[in-house]
């Protein structure tokens, strides 16, 4: 079974934390130190960032995916019924402009 978006996203924001993180330490660490730990932290990063970048890949291409998909089925949708979908967005265009109202 796979991911649902919200959980891909979720990771994808603890990847950016982790990312974060270990860039914070690369700087603290190679500010005054050129020794295998810097190299070590380094490495890490490295490593993270490519992780991450993966991610940001297969995030993108699965919501590209699932967007196409949405379109054609909204396009076959109004060309099937298009006076329900004018009824549908008229009543969604109502009920916006009370909300936005309201404020």
């Amino acid at each position: 079974m796979s991911a649902s978006p919200e959980s891909s996203v979720e990771k994808l924001v603890t990847d950016f934390q982790t990312l974060v993180a270990n860039a914070e330490s690369i700087l603290l660490t190679t500010a005054d130190d050129a020794s295998e730990k810097a190299a070590a932290t380094r490495a890490r990063v490295r490593e993270t960032l490519a992780q991450a970048r993966e991610q940001i890949e297969r995030v993108e291409e699965k919501v590209l995916f699932e967007a196409k998909v949405a379109a054609r089925e909204a396009d076959r949708f109004v060309r099937e019924r298009p006076w329900q979908a004018v009824g549908i967005a008229a009543a969604v265009g109502l009920v916006i402009g009370v909300l936005v109202s309201r404020k």
